[in-house]
């Protein structure tokens, strides 16, 4: 079965979390089933699951079929996705709100590749600007390399002002 990423769920660590989270739900739903078999009595609450967790244990499987090898499947499945997917650093000025975070990582996916794990990384000394890093390519809008470049021509500028 092939996974749709959740629209929250977009970096590596995002997926180690999420990973985290399905074991532990699994390790729940195995341990109340044997509490079911043997006394007859209601189980604990489940673990909390984040939206991105429950969106795709849903995804994977009905809720009247959860069974611990199908989350293991899932389980292998997600760690494969994280290893295989393609993977892209965006390097700002300051930390970028989740909005910021999400309209990126959209555009991202829709035309670099769907299945792309944008990491967010924030350098106060660059002034402003982005730079991004996908494969072997860096590519710097950052406003500190646009003044290092036109150092030349800062006095010039400072004269007219």
């Amino acid at each position: 079965m092939k996974i749709q990423l959740p629209s929250d769920l977009y970096s590596h660590q995002d997926f180690k979390e999420v990973i985290l989270e399905v074991r532990s739900y699994a390790r729940w739903v195995n341990q109340s089933a044997v509490k079911k078999k043997v006394a007859k009595a209601s189980s604990s609450e489940p673990p909390s699951l984040s939206a991105a967790a429950s969106s795709l244990i849903k995804q994977w499987q009905p809720e009247d079929q959860k069974s611990t090898p199908s989350f293991d499947e899932l389980i292998t499945a997600l760690e494969d996705y994280a290893a295989m997917a393609p993977k892209m650093t965006i390097t700002l000025g300051a930390l970028p709100p989740a909005s910021l975070k999400k309209k990126l990582v959209s555009w991202c996916r829709k035309n670099i590749d769907p299945r792309i794990l944008v990491e967010f990384h924030y350098n106060s000394t660059m002034l402003g600007g982005m730079v991004v890093r996908y494969g072997s390519h860096i590519h710097d809008w950052s406003f500190k390399r646009q003044i290092q470049a036109s150092i030349n021509k800062f006095p010039e500028i400072l004269r007219h002002v």
